[in-house]
């Protein structure tokens, strides 16, 4: 039988034209020795959140966040400090209650396609780009309206694409800031998240969220999600999945004289 080849995502930013004259940028790399250093640590970090729409999850394997994005990034550890500091402070930057980095500026420049897109996109500079010794003839024109089709059709699916990483940093999100040990489990729970349909996908959303929030009631001195169900087995599971909790569960009240 042969193998379906596996789906690839590429990510990209819309740098805004005026990103170096953002007052945080420029402030940056004029005042602070070793400011354009930090401005590239800041873009790096930019593109490695794109495939979690602007998150850099904090895995646990080392001390903190810092230290993980010094190692992915092959960057000074002191350096990334700095960054992650200065951004914070800038208002760009905001570290989660996981430990987890959030650069709030990808939502807005973030752009994707599929690997099929991309082949699709080559395929068509590679037939239809006229050669410079080609006169512009109507022959030579007709492949604008094909460049018009490809493109709808490659949009339509790029807009598929994005609803589908958002419902999954969506479902992913909830976990993640009940638990930090979903961290590590982020792209286990992508594979089988994405295996369901998408009104299962919508599902195991609100299921996530009831879950949460009964759970919190339920165990208010655990603020770590220590006891919690993890994000996989939510989806698959025996028991205690996301069809378990299409309805918010009420919680009785305790009182001196047991339960009301």
């Amino acid at each position: 039988m042969a193998q379906k080849n596996k789906t690839k995502i590429y990510f990209w930013i819309k740098l805004d034209e005026n990103f170096f004259k953002n007052l945080a940028i420029k402030n940056l790399r004029k005042t602070v020795t070793g400011g354009d250093t930090l401005v590239i640590i800041y873009q790096q970090m930019l593109l490695s959140s794109l495939p979690n729409n602007g998150v850099i999850y904090y895995e646990g394997t080392l001390q903190d966040i810092a230290q993980e994005i010094a190692l992915n990034l092959d960057e000074k550890l002191d350096d990334v400090r700095l960054a992650i500091d200065y951004f914070q402070k800038a208002g760009l930057l905001q570290i989660g209650d996981d430990g987890s980095a959030e650069m709030l500026q990808v939502p807005m420049l973030i752009g994707q396609e599929t690997n099929w897109n991309k082949y699709k996109r080559d395929k068509k500079l590679e037939n239809f780009q006229p050669t410079s010794n080609q006169l512009p003839t109507s022959s030579n024109q007709a492949p604008t309206e094909i460049e018009k089709e490809i493109e709808l059709e490659i949009e339509k699916e790029r807009d598929i694409d994005i609803d589908k990483n958002s419902l999954l940093s969506a479902y992913f999100n909830t976990f993640t800031k009940l638990a930090t040990k979903n961290n590590k489990l982020r792209e286990a729970v992508k594979v089988e998240f994405l295996k369901l349909p998408d009104f299962q996908k919508e599902q195991a959303i609100i299921g996530a969220k009831n879950y949460a929030k009964w759970y919190k009631t339920e165990n208010p001195d655990d603020s770590t999600g220590k006891f919690t169900i993890n994000a996989i087995n939510f989806i698959i599971g025996n028991k205690e999945t996301f069809d378990d909790f299409q309805e918010e569960i009420k919680v009785k009240k305790k009182t001196l004289g047991g339960l009301i």
